[in-house]
Formats: structure tokens, sequence, C-alpha cells
């Protein structure tokens, strides 16, 4: 009995010692396998936090210079993070088209691959473009002065349309190209620094016949160009008066073409016989010293019939501040040097000007290439000394 007793018991303190050792491995087996599967989560969350970091890291730069980053959300997805950071930095870098732009004529050399290999770190080191760095600086100032006043909040969002016009530039990558800034009454031709090399002033449409925003080029340069004046012109502002007294056709060297483009005598007309709704006629003012057109023209690539060009009432830089009173094309203040500057030569000398050559026909100057121009609506922006302007909002788009 005792025998059997002990036997029993030996039975029980081994099948004790089995299940404990049992027991241990199951739980420190479970143990192992928990934390395994913690270590592969973590390591399936490294690519998620890093790219949410570099996200982080270019949308803290992209909000410095005024870009909008609430439209820029992470998730858990890595894939769609990093097409969060590419979309950061390629705005960062090249903008976003404005909304005001009637014509697109400049083809884009966005590289579309830089921002694979592109680190947030180095955005700071493609604000090269003195302006835009000039503005930036500008922006930040106003930015720490608050957020509660109107005025104030109305100062910044007009710095960010600027700011974004300048990288949208970008796109374009121009070694040199005209800018016509509207409200400022300004042409400036920049270098790739943002190094003015040619300031002037300009006189643009008014704001009943506005000057639109563009992107173009100057394909050529017209010597003595005719005035090809616009059909609503001819109808509208020239028709009444040349009905009542046909002196003023003489008076402003105008010409009466028929649609054969040959030239009609304005005593042959029967003038009384015609209206806005019957005019088989076109009208074009002969070149020469009196021409509206002055004595150069820079043709740009566009279907909006703009132009930049000389003009015949040149004392209007010196003798007025409204530089808004053209019927859309610009008028330059320095016709001369702007041609010299895009043709790469001094062709024309500062005598030209002030000689009045009769019975000149037009005469078409070939460009070394394409020049880029951009004519643009920037209420805020710096000046020469780097002084921040807001102008006026001549065409009462701003609001």
């Amino acid at each position: 009995m005792n025998n059997r007793r002990i036997g029993i018991g030996v039975a029980v303190v081994v099948g004790l010692v089995v299940l404990f050792f049992a027991g241990k491995y199951f739980f420190t087996n479970k143990d192992d396998k928990t934390d395994q599967a913690n270590v592969e989560e973590e390591k399936s969350d490294v690519p998620v936090r890093q790219v949410a970091r570099l996200v982080h890291q270019a949308c803290h730069y992209a909000d410095s210079v005024g870009i909008d980053t609430t439209r820029y959300t992470l998730s858990a997805d890595a894939a769609h993070n990093e097409e969060v950071l590419a979309d950061v930095m390629m705005e960062v870098r090249y903008g976003k088209k404005p909304s005001r732009m009637a014509f697109s004529g400049l083809k884009e050399a966005v590289d579309s691959t830089w921002s694979a290999s592109a680190e947030p770190s180095s955005l700071a080191s493609l604000a090269t473009f003195l302006p835009y760095t000039q503005l930036v600086g500008h922006y930040n100032r106003l930015r720490k002065q608050g957020s509660g006043d109107p005025a104030l909040a109305d100062s910044l969002r007009l710095l960010r349309q600027t700011l974004n016009f300048y990288r949208y530039v970008n796109r374009f990558n121009p070694d040199q190209f005209v800018m016509v800034n509207i409200p400022a009454g300004e042409l400036n031709v920049f270098d790739k620094t943002g190094k003015r090399l040619l300031p002037m002033q300009v006189i643009s449409g008014k704001p009943d016949k506005m000057t639109p925003c563009m992107t173009t080029y100057i394909q050529d340069i017209v010597m003595y160009p005719y005035w090809n004046v616009p059909k609503n012109i001819a109808l509208e502002e020239m028709l009444p008066r040349m009905k009542r007294d046909l002196s003023y056709i003489y008076n402003q060297n105008l010409q009466i073409l028929d649609q054969k483009d040959k030239e009609v005598d304005p005593e042959e007309i029967d003038w009384e016989s015609l209206s806005e709704t019957n005019f088989p006629y076109r009208v074009r003012q002969a070149s020469g010293c009196e021409n509206s057109l002055g004595l150069l023209k820079f043709n740009l690539a566009n279907p909006l019939a703009i132009y930049l060009h000389d003009t015949n009432s040149r004392d209007l830089f010196t003798t007025t501040k409204d530089h808004w009173r053209s019927h859309g094309c610009v008028r330059v203040q320095k016709p001369v040097e702007l041609a010299n500057l895009v043709l790469g030569t001094n062709t024309f000398d500062a005598a030209f000007m002030n000689k009045c050559l009769i019975d000149q026909k037009p005469r078409t100057l070939p460009i070394p290439k394409k020049f880029p121009v951009f004519i643009t609506y920037n209420i805020a922006d710096v000046d020469a000394s780097g002084k921040l302007h807001f102008y006026k909002d001549v065409y009462s788009l701003a609001k």
C-alpha cells in the first residue's frame, strides 16, 4: 500500500513538473511570437514615418514661401505620402498656373523626375531669383505682425499670388525675359538671377480695354509699322468722325482699303451709306512718326492681337501718371533699347527715334531666338531697391 502511494505521489510530482515546463514553453513561445510580430509591424511603419517626416519638412518650407499647405494631407499609406511629397516639392519649384492667364504661348520645361531624387533640405537652394527672395522676406516679416487684421491678411494674399507667379516662371527656365506688370505700369527685362537689365515705364489697356495676362514671346520686330486698325475701333470710334469730316482721314494719315487690300480714294466713297453693319473696308494708318505704333513694333505670338510698340505720344510717359489708356496693346518707353537687347546688337542708335523719314515701308527684322514675354497682374511686388509696393488695382481684379 505504501509503495502504491509513493508511486502515485511521484507520478503527480512528475506530472506537475511536466505541466510547469510545458506552460512555461507555451507562454514563452507566445511572447516571442508577439515580440516578433511587433518588430515586423515596427519595420513596416518605418517607411511611412520616414516619408511623413520628409513631407512635414517640405511643408514647413513651403509654408514659409507663401504656399497653402493645408491642401496636402498625409495617410497611413507610404505610397500616398510619397505622392504628396512630390506634389509639395514640385509646387515649391514650379508654382501653379496663375488664374488670370488668358493665353499660354510658351512651352514648359518642367523636370518631372526631379522630385524623386531631391531632398526637402535642398528647397532653399532653389530661391536664386532676387525679387522672389526679397518678397519672401517681406512675406514672413508681415506674417509676424499677427493674423487678426483683415487688411494684413489681404496683403499676405496678394504677396502669395506674386510669389506663385515667380515660381511659375521657373517652368520655362528663361535666360532672359520681358515682364510687363500691368498695375505697376512697368516693363523689366530680367536675367536668371533677377537682375533688371532694362527697366522702363509702359502704358497698357484702359479698364474697359484690359490688357490680358499671358505667356508668349517676341517673334520679330517691325520698323516703320503700319497700324492695321482693329475693326471695333474703326467702326465705333473712327467711322463717325470720318463721316462727319473727311479731313480726319488725312490728318491721321489713314488709308481706306477694300477687300482686295487696294487703297481707295476717300472722296469716291459713299459715306452716307456706310454704318457699323455695312462697312466693306479696312482702315490702316500709314507708317511714320505720326503712326500710333510709333517707329517700332514688337510682334508677340498670341491670338489676341496684343503686341508691344513705340508710340507717337512719348510725352505721356513724363506728363501723366495715367499709364492705363491704350486699347489693350502695350506702349513701351524705351523701344530702341528694347529692340537692341532683343536683337543682341546695337541695330538702332538714339537718333533713330528723332528721324521722321517719309514714305517708309514696314520692314521686319528677324530675332536670333524667341524672347520670352510675361504679361502679368502683380499688385504686390518689389522695386529695384527691394522695397515692397502695393500698386493700384486698376482693373478691379483683386476683390
